[in-house]
C-alpha cells in the first residue's frame, strides 16, 4: 500500500481489555474461539497502520480538540487516536457495542 505507515501501539488499558475479552470468550465459548477473537481484534488494530484517518470519528467526541476515531471487529469498537506528528496510532480502549456510549466516553 502506498503512503505513510503508522506504528500501532496498544495502550496498557486496551491490552488488559483484550485479555478480559479473550478470557470471557474462553469461559463462555471455547479456548479456540477465544484465540480467534483475540487474533481478529489484534489484526483489526494492526491494520490501522494504513490510512488510520480514514476511519470515522467516534460519536460524541466531535468537539474534542484531538480526534478520537474507531474501527470495528464484530461487536467490538477499537477506539484510537492518531498521533500524526510521530506516525503512531494509539489504541485507547476496546469496548463492546452494547456498552453505554456515555460510559465509553467517560472511560477515555
Amino acid at each position: 500500500m502506498v503512503g505513510k505507515l503508522f506504528k500501532v501501539v496498544f495502550s496498557r488499558k486496551s491490552q488488559k481489555q483484550l485479555k478480559e475479552i479473550s478470557d470471557y470468550v474462553a469461559k463462555n465459548a471455547s479456548l479456540t474461539q477465544a484465540r480467534k477473537v483475540r487474533r481478529a481484534i489484534k489484526k483489526a488494530g494492526d491494520d490501522l497502520k494504513h490510512l488510520p484517518e480514514s476511519r470515522p470519528i467516534l460519536p460524541g467526541t466531535e468537539d474534542l480538540p484531538k480526534n478520537i476515531r474507531y474501527t470495528k471487529k464484530w461487536s467490538y469498537k477499537i477506539i484510537f487516536r492518531v498521533l500524526k506528528s510521530i506516525s503512531i496510532v494509539r489504541i485507547l480502549t476496546i469496548r463492546h457495542d452494547k456498552e453505554d456510549p456515555d460510559d465509553i466516553l467517560k472511560g477515555l
